[in-house]
């Protein structure tokens, strides 16, 4: 009885394990691409593969393969992205706060897009249309994207090949606790796949901001 109860904690920590990608919990499709998308992690290397297809993250509905986790409260992520595929110039890399994994979910991400342009942009309620902040075009490379939630304010930063990071700005969320946050990746379109590697990534949480004194 005792080698049998063994077994099952046994097989229960394995299958518990074996949703864990590193520090994410999840891997999915938003919306249906036919072309389906995955992400992988090398423990050797500390970096995340991850491939999605579909027509977007944008308007009304959007198609993207993402790597998650849940969290509440105030966090900062980083991850520097390499395009690994061509393809089109608005595939996306992004770090990505989203309430649900329904298509049209509220979410706010902050991209970079295969052309070489960041960009924030985010559906406030169910089912509205993207609203977007784009920044001027740097042309492509290793970018280093930098988002940090404290309250109901995110601050961004980017970097592209090694350089400091610059704040870029702050805007104001309604996402809510607990958030899903994560890696997203978007081809732009349904015929192929935009494959990206994710380095340096963090995922951490920080203090809540000291009350003012009276």
């Amino acid at each position: 009885m005792r080698q049998v109860l063994l077994a099952c904690l046994l097989a229960a920590s394995v299958s518990a394990q074996s949703n864990t990608i590193g520090v994410f919990t999840h891997s999915d499709d938003v919306g249906a691409p036919p072309l389906k998308g995955s992400a992988t992690f090398d423990a050797a290397t500390s970096e995340y593969t991850v491939t999605g297809s579909g027509t977007d993250i944008w308007d009304r509905a959007d198609e993207f393969h993402y790597l998650w986790r849940e969290m509440s409260g105030n966090f900062v992520v980083t991850a520097t992205t390499r395009f690994v595929t061509g393809g089109n110039a608005h595939r996306k890399a992004s770090i990505m706060l989203r309430q649900r994994l329904d298509t049209d979910a509220p979410f706010l991400h902050l991209a970079i897009h295969g052309d070489g342009m960041p960009s924030v942009q985010f559906r406030s309620t169910k089912g509205d249309t993207v609203n977007t902040l784009d920044f001027p075009i740097e042309g492509p490379g290793v970018w280093t994207l930098k988002l940090q939630r404290q309250g109901s304010a995110v601050t961004v930063w980017t970097a592209k090949d090694g350089a400091a990071l610059v704040e870029r700005g702050s805007t104001q969320t309604t996402l809510g606790n607990p958030v899903m946050v994560g890696l997203a990746v978007a081809s732009h379109t349904r015929d192929a796949v935009n494959t990206v590697v994710f380095s340096h990534v963090s995922v951490e949480p920080i203090p809540a901001p000291a009350a003012a004194r009276p």
